[in-house]
């Protein structure tokens, strides 16, 4: 009779969360597992003779497509071929997959900083860690105050921020109910912890593009000279002064943080040779030799002054220069570093 009547009770209490409160975490932790088993890895698509993949690939890295904005993207298409081609994706939020002993957790997180966590959760909910062992991936509770032991297991993805938790019991006794129930507070627990973690990246984001809005002052100085005057502290500067010579496609020949100075290559638009040119003339605009175009080579100086910094320009004799392609450099600066 007492086992019917533990069978009657389980049953209820799986009846009532599958009712009700169970279904509250889908939005933190969604259970993929329908999705996941309707799609199929195709095998990969035969090359012909005449054609090699490095072939392939330099036309793809030619071409004027869209490219993948980041590694992690990249790594993404290149280890998940069904998100291509199916749309599935790995989860960009804890989720709920597979079914028996393969139920897990997918994480979109390390396995190390979700090691971190689960050794959170389990302190919060009061349980003893047992032992553990990062290296094979392996943490067992001791009994807590339902009775029960957990082991839980954390295996890499398919992806390197992508790792799959599994909870099962920790000694003789297996409890499914139990197992998938603590799972789920599991799902719920780093859910929350990665819903934090968003709304902080675009705190940090937007408090980012606040501080990227610097006041930038345009100065004239003596002998028709001019200096830009950046309200942002030598570090910032000098980073932001980097990331604008790459994007904008100046040849940077040296940078020497210590001296605070960037020399570059910069064709000035007014002085770029004209389509009438002949061909011999058209040599000057390639041509790396700072001998014969000097005109074309200019030391960009940051120097500290408190809080700010100040940009000027120098020749390729490290001179001060009042010439109308060094205004233009410090206005082009100017417009970049006031984003």
């Amino acid at each position: 009779m007492n086992f019917m009547r533990l069978k009657i009770i389980s049953l209820a209490v799986l009846l009532a969360c599958t009712g009700s409160g169970c279904n509250a975490i889908d939005a933190i932790a969604p259970d993929n597992t329908k999705e996941y088993r309707k799609a199929e890895t195709m095998p990969p698509l035969d090359i012909p003779p005449d054609l090699s993949t490095a072939q392939i690939n330099d036309d793809v890295a030619g071409s004027n497509q869209k490219s993948i904005a980041t590694y992690s993207e990249f790594e993404e298409a290149a280890n998940n071929p069904l998100a291509a081609k199916y749309g599935v994706v790995a989860a960009t939020k804890p989720s709920l997959s597979g079914e028996g002993v393969n139920r897990h957790l997918i994480v979109p997180a390390t396995l190390e900083v979700t090691w971190q966590q689960l050794l959170g959760f389990w302190d919060q909910k009061g349980f003893e860690i047992k032992r553990k062992d990062l290296r094979i991936g392996l943490m067992d509770t001791n009994v807590g105050s339902d009775d029960y032991a957990y082991r839980v297991r954390v295996e890499r993805g398919d992806i390197s921020k992508q790792t799959r938790v599994y909870v099962s019991g920790a000694g003789t006794e297996v409890n499914v109910q139990k197992n998938e129930a603590m799972l789920r507070q599991i799902a719920d627990f780093l859910g929350v912890l990665h819903q934090e973690e968003q709304e902080q990246i675009k705190q940090q984001q937007a408090g980012g593009l606040q501080q990227a809005a610097v006041v930038t002052t345009l100065i004239n100085e003596a002998n028709g000279q001019q200096a830009l005057v950046v309200e942002q502290d030598f570090s910032d500067v000098w980073s932001r002064v980097g990331r604008v010579l790459d994007s904008k496609g100046f040849t940077v020949e040296d940078r020497d943080r210590s001296r605070g100075i960037y020399f570059v290559r910069y064709i000035d638009p007014k002085n770029a040779p004209k389509e009438e040119d002949g061909w011999l003339d058209t040599l000057a605009f390639w041509q790396d030799d700072v001998d014969q175009s000097p005109e074309d080579y200019y030391y960009i100086k940051l120097i500290s002054d408190a809080e700010n910094t100040k940009i000027v320009i120098l020749d390729t004799e490290e001179v001060r220069t009042s010439s109308d392609t060094a205004k233009r450099l410090l206005a082009l600066m100017q417009e970049q570093l006031s984003k």
